[in-house]
This record gives structure tokens, C-alpha cells and sequence, in this order.
């Protein structure tokens, strides 16, 4: 291919990320649990060449749906502060407060 035809893609993408097979993770699932517990990165099942199921280490999934959660909590509170003509609050102390007084 020519070098002025040639397509670069670049992913941001921190790690790679490992797929199995679902007879292999099946047939070794203690050794994948270790693991995926030495690693702390998730493992793609697949199931008839198709992505399954994705495992991830517990402490890493935690994290996820705290941020998740985390996120929809502030969300609504701006939508509680819009609601209320409320600003923003600029101390820890003085959201805290709003809270309370809610």
C-alpha cells in the first residue's frame, strides 16, 4: 500500500485486553481467577467466536460503579440546586450544609 493511501488508528486504550474462549476459561477457571486477581485486568469470554461475558477483579469493578454512582449523585444535585435557584456551592462544608437542609 503506498504510504499516502495508508490509514493509521490510533486507541486510547490502557491496557489490552485478554479474550478466551468459553471452553478454556470453563476447563481452567480457578487459574483464570488468579489470574485475572495478579493482573487487575479484565478477561473478554467468548462464546461461538462472539464476545460473552466480560470478568473483571472485583476491587476494579467496585471502583466503576462508585464513579457511576458518584456521577449520578452530582447530577442530581445540580438539578436539586438548579430546581431550588440555588449556586453552586464552593465549600465541601457549605454543599453539606445544602444537604442537610434539604
Amino acid at each position: 500500500m503506498p504510504l499516502d493511501k495508508r490509514h493509521d488508528v490510533l486507541y486510547d486504550v490502557p491496557y489490552m485486553v485478554q479474550i478466551i474462549n468459553i471452553t478454556d476459561a470453563r476447563n481452567n477457571l480457578a487459574k483464570l481467577i488468579e489470574k485475572i486477581k495478579a493482573t487487575k485486568e479484565p478477561v473478554v469470554i467468548v462464546q461461538d467466536s462472539n464476545p460473552s461475558v466480560v470478568v473483571y477483579p472485583y476491587d476494579q469493578l467496585f471502583q466503576l460503579k462508585f464513579k457511576e454512582i458518584f456521577r449520578e449523585g452530582e447530577k442530581k444535585f445540580k438539578q436539586y440546586l438548579r430546581k431550588k435557584s440555588l449556586r453552586t456551592p464552593r465549600s465541601e462544608k457549605d454543599a453539606y450544609s445544602i444537604i442537610k437542609n434539604a
